[in-house]
């Protein structure tokens, strides 16, 4: 993990927005939030800065994450699909993700 990101997680200057960004819901999403624990919405959002960073951002602002897929499957091994929108540098960049749970209390999540 790089200094800057490190820097933006651990001050919060990234902040998380669940209500401001779009008055209704993006293409695909079903619902705006996110079902993943705060651990894992760290973990997951070191992958998608650096994604948004390839694609010439590295200075984001702000996150709004939207469910796309409730969590189908047994439990353990369930599966859900989320979209990130993360804000910065005069744009918008869609994160498309997906979750898999990995046994009690733990998952792995990838960018789609």
């Amino acid at each position: 993990m790089t200094n800057w990101l490190r820097a933006l997680l651990a001050f919060g200057v990234l902040a998380v927005s669940f209500s401001s960004m779009a008055q209704s819901l993006p293409e695909g999403a079903i619902q705006e939030g996110t079902l993943a624990n705060q651990k894992l919405i760290q973990d997951a959002m070191a992958g998608v800065l650096v994604t948004v960073a390839s694609q010439g951002c590295e200075k984001p602002e702000e996150f709004v994450p939207y469910v796309r897929e409730m969590p189908s499957g047994e439990v353990g091994t369930r599966v859900w699909r989320e979209l990130w929108i993360v804000e910065g540098c005069g744009d918008s960049y869609p994160i498309k993700l997906r979750f898999q749970e990995a046994g009690a209390g733990a998952a792995n999540w990838m960018i789609e």
